[in-house]
């Protein structure tokens, strides 16, 4: 029988795993493999550093998840992708290595978050990136009596060679890989000391590698840059991060801001397993670049979704999703399925929560791949679409059949 293997339990690698099984049935075996057994529905991360959630609410068991679809679980990290012999290599729990033979390869194993390119993370760096990220930060926010925060993202290191082949305006050049969770984080922040009784005792300086959020339409970054300032908030723009010290950060060029809390989104880069994979099957950065199908430019049995494929920019869970089920509608035409392959189209859809004060603003921007679409807006309903989202996520254990309808919204 057909073997589809798909790499990685977050989005995009859900996403192309449960269409493959809903779309191929008995026609194919599908398995996913994960480095853990657990994943989590990492939008509501920041929700547990400032204390509303907890890690477990957002936890998802694949191991009995998967089964339950028809769909096989392993749990193991891939070390490397042999394409030309279809191996994948991977490092069991227990430590041994395994190797995993396939006939089409979905590939969603993400980014790295490159904390090693930060001198001083371990000491002084913080984060919603991770479960336990989210939960040390919640833990200094307890205990911190007031000072300066600063809130950025770290330098997105994208490959470059060779290019996807897909229209060029659809992969813009980032400066960083997504700056939503520093926009939302910052909310969250003015409501949590805001409730606490301290936001006149907190300073929150918000910085960008490049200009703070590119991805969007002026208009829509001019009207960011009014809230903040109506809140306070200093917007320092292009601060590539180099270090962090206790009482401050500093910058590839020298440049100093005042931090008693350094968080931010750490820099990203390619995947190790990926870049220690066939070298013509990732870019000069460590992505894999497909065409509108989500198929490798050089291997078509090999398709790429997520934050491992060299198209997805910026790294937002709207596109892993997208990519996710074009993917897998691709695969199984291939396999003589009657159904039809949608076109990859790529759009800014977030939603950034405000939960302590009530309100989120929903955002949907595609003027950054020359469209005319534009919407930030700060609303009440918003922040119900976000909890309806993260209790719709849970409830289907990931897979976001409604995913396309409720982008909408």
């Amino acid at each position: 029988m057909t073997k589809v293997l798909v790499l990685g339990g977050r989005f995009g690698g859900l996403t192309a795993a449960y269409n493959a099984k809903r779309l191929l049935g008995s026609k194919a075996e599908v398995k996913l493999m994960n480095q853990d057994r657990f994943t989590y529905f990492r939008p509501a991360l920041p929700h547990v550093a400032i204390g509303v959630r907890d890690v477990e609410e957002l936890r998802i068991d694949l191991a009995s998840a998967m089964p339950e679809r028809g769909i096989s679980f392993a749990q193991g990290k891939v070390e490397k992708i042999d394409a030309e012999s279809r191996i994948v290599y991977y490092k069991k729990p227990d430590g041994g290595m395994g190797e995993e033979e396939y006939d089409y390869l979905m590939v969603g194993i993400g980014a790295h978050l490159g904390t090693e390119l930060i001198k001083g993370w371990d000491q002084f760096g913080y984060s919603v990136c991770e479960p336990e990220f989210a939960v040390k930060l919640r833990d200094r926010l307890k205990d911190f009596k007031g000072g300066h925060i600063t809130i950025g993202s770290g330098p997105f290191y994208q490959g470059k060679n060779p290019k996807p082949k897909v229209p060029e305006n659809f992969v813009p050049q980032a400066d960083s890989a997504c700056e939503g969770p520093v926009f939302e984080m910052s909310l969250m922040l003015h409501g949590y000391f805001t409730r606490k009784g301290m936001w006149d005792k907190v300073k929150i300086t918000v910085y960008s590698p490049g200009e703070y959020l590119s991805d969007l339409s002026p208009a829509s970054r001019k009207a960011v840059a009014e809230i903040y300032k109506g809140l306070g908030i200093e917007l320092v723009h292009n601060f590539r991060l180099k270090e962090l010290r206790e009482k401050e950060i500093v910058d590839e060029k020298g440049n100093k801001l005042e931090s008693d809390l350094s968080i931010l989104l750490p820099p990203y880069t390619g995947n190790p397993a990926l870049k220690a994979s066939t070298k013509d099957l990732v870019d000069d950065g460590g992505f894999i670049p497909t065409d509108l199908n989500m198929q490798s430019i050089k291997y078509d049995n090999i398709y790429a979704v997520g934050d491992s494929n060299a198209l997805t920019v910026p790294k937002l869970g709207y596109l892993a999703v997208q990519t996710g089920r074009i993917a897998a509608q691709h695969l199984a035409k291939r396999l003589g399925v009657n159904t039809k392959v949608e076109s990859y189209y790529p759009t800014i859809v977030c939603v950034a929560d405000n939960p302590l004060e009530g309100y989120a603003v929903s955002v949907k921007d595609d003027t950054w791949y020359g469209g005319q679409v534009s919407v930030a807006q700060p609303a009440a309903v918003n922040h119900l679409k976000k909890e309806l989202f993260t209790k719709y996520f849970m409830w289907t254990k990931g897979d976001m059949v409604l995913e396309k309808f409720l982008g909408s919204w």
